[in-house]
């Protein structure tokens, strides 16, 4: 019997981790309507790193890719941000499990299309 029991405890354990959210979605549109954000993440596993894509549309350009992985329980609107200075400029910040945040600038112009993590 107690054998019985590791194994269940044991099996719904794994089902549980395996339980989370494994592809979300994320789109923001800049208040000027000349820049969209499209993020996408992936995971194998609610305990593994998301995947993540974000590419950026804007003016003319062609879109641009931003590829990097990050420990988050979500990807949304509850711990992704953006934080526009002005028609040009974009904080993007993500708030990762731990709280620590990572940071990335977007410049987006009729003139340059930039995204970097800083």
């Amino acid at each position: 019997m107690k054998h019985k029991l590791v194994i269940f405890f044991s099996v719904t354990f794994l089902l549980m981790a395996c339980g989370g959210k494994t592809n979300t979605a994320l789109q923001h549109i800049s208040p000027n309507g000349k820049v969209k954000v499209n993020i996408e993440a992936k995971r194998t596993s609610s305990v593994e790193s998301w995947k993540v894509d974000m590419n950026v549309k804007a003016y003319g350009f062609e879109e641009g890719k931003l590829s990097f992985e990050i420990y988050a329980d979500d990807i949304s609107n509850d711990n992704v941000s953006f934080e526009w200075e002005d028609e040009f400029h974009c904080k993007i910040i993500i708030r990762q499990s731990d709280g620590e945040e990572r940071t990335f600038q977007l410049i987006a112009s009729p003139k340059q299309l930039q995204m970097a993590e800083i």
